[in-house]
């Protein structure tokens, strides 16, 4: 070997040391750039990918975060203070105590937004229509008495007809079972039930208000009456069978139902109280990951090609790389530099369109339409969509993207390792 070829034979060697790791990462960086519109296409092609991945993931998280707040709020709220016993077997006398006291503590805590306690019996409920004509009918219902003003401020009941609870002796129910009772506001209902002993329970009321939800479960089933009128009617003196709370931020119920409980109480959180939602939700999550599979299939074989064809293209480089003492390892690092250098660019691109995107549509929100607001309306939905931005999606996606370019970059290893200088050398592109 002559003299001046030894500074280059040392100078590729170099390449292949731990300390010329920064040296290849920098010529890593230069030979993306040399194919501009490859380099280019490939990276536009992961982060149209990533952008695809993260909205349709953003819009996903804002629309369940939106169905399950909703949800929760109208009435089992997201987490729910109950007697240990009351989630399976729901008797008159498995009762919170003390919930004056339990409420002022509730309060004072930063993370709870509103707190309702409920107590709730299964009754007769007869309707008392003020029109002599009408005939008296009776049905089983749900009577649940309830703090208005706490109510009001945790649920935020939308009322079909007339309005909500006020004063002492009034009623407000399903506008379904009002129809079945043969009531309207200003009539009367009377409840008769079993109180907590074994005694029996009974109460009037006059209807101010009937609510729609458009969940038969609620619109045909629940009479709310006052707190104080049904604990003295079924002798349940500063107990409650419930304190619905609502949080600041839903994703913590499971935490806040743990730290909620005690020796004579149980925290039970939305994902026990509605399961059906919550199932919904994993469900409509798992499905997603089969659309998120499919964009990074389409993006690894881009991925794929580019390197492919990097390899055939640049075949009388490595030869030369090969004449000059660099084993083919230093050379498949190189490519996995170059590897990781376009998943970076391509993720970057994906966070520099999506990220300012969906934190912007999570402030201004996605309008549903004049078409809609009347569905809006009934249902006590928002009148916007607020997106959120997901995370987690964009890391998974991150990491996905990483591995794909190292095995895309590890997929030439077969043709270098067989690759002879000499053949190289003449290869012609």
């Amino acid at each position: 070997m002559s003299d001046a070829a030894l500074p280059l034979a040392a100078g590729s060697r170099s390449l292949a040391t731990p300390a010329g790791g920064v040296t290849t990462a920098a010529i890593a960086w230069r030979n993306l750039w040399r194919n501009k519109r490859r380099t280019w296409l490939t990276a536009g092609g992961i982060g149209f990918a990533g952008l695809l991945v993260i909205a349709i993931n953003s819009l996903q998280t804002g629309t369940f975060e939106m169905m399950i707040d909703n949800t929760a709020r109208f009435f089992a709220g997201h987490v729910q203070i109950q007697h240990p016993r009351y989630e399976t077997d729901p008797r008159t006398e498995h009762a919170v105590a003390d919930a004056a006291a339990r409420l002022a503590a509730l309060d004072a805590r930063e993370d709870v937004d509103a707190a309702a306690p409920r107590a709730q019996a299964f009754a007769l409920i007869q309707g008392v229509p003020a029109d002599d004509e009408l005939a008296s009918r009776a049905v089983g219902g749900l009577v649940v008495g309830v703090d208005p003003a706490r109510e009001f401020a945790a649920v935020r009941y939308a009322p079909a007809t007339g309005r909500y609870l006020a004063g002492p002796g009034e009623a407000f129910l399903g506008a379904v079972l009002a129809k079945n009772l043969g009531v309207a506001v200003g009539d009367e209902v009377a409840v008769v039930g079993s109180a907590a002993g074994g005694g029996v329970a009974a109460l009037a009321a006059t209807v101010v208000g009937t609510f729609r939800t458009g969940q038969a479960e609620f619109d045909r089933s629940q009479l709310h009456v006052r707190l104080d009128e049904f604990q003295e009617a079924f002798g349940l003196p500063d107990q409650v069978h419930a304190i619905a709370v609502t949080l600041e931020d839903a994703a913590a119920a499971q935490d806040a139902a743990a730290a909620l409980a005690d020796g004579e109480t149980v925290g039970v959180p939305w994902q026990r109280l509605l399961p059906d939602v919550h199932q919904l939700a994993e469900l409509k999550y798992q499905s997603t990951y089969m659309i998120y599979a499919l964009l990074l299939l389409l993006v690894s074989f881009s991925i794929v090609n580019a390197f492919l064809m990097a390899t055939f293209e640049r075949t009388p480089e490595f030869g030369m790389m090969l004449a000059l003492g660099m084993p083919p390892g230093g050379i498949m690092r190189m490519m996995a530099w170059e590897a990781l250098w376009l998943a970076l660019f391509g993720v970057a691109l994906a966070l520099l369109v999506s990220l300012p995107l969906v934190l912007a549509l999570s402030v201004t929100g996605i309008s549903f339409g004049a078409a809609y607001a009347e569905m809006t309306a009934q249902y006590m939905l928002p009148d916007r969509l607020y997106p959120a931005f997901g995370y987690r999606a964009a890391a998974e996606f991150a990491v996905a993207v990483l591995v794909l370019t190292q095995l895309a970059a590890a997929i030439p290893a077969y043709r270098l390792r067989r690759l002879k200088v000499v053949d190289a050398l003449r290869h012609e592109e």
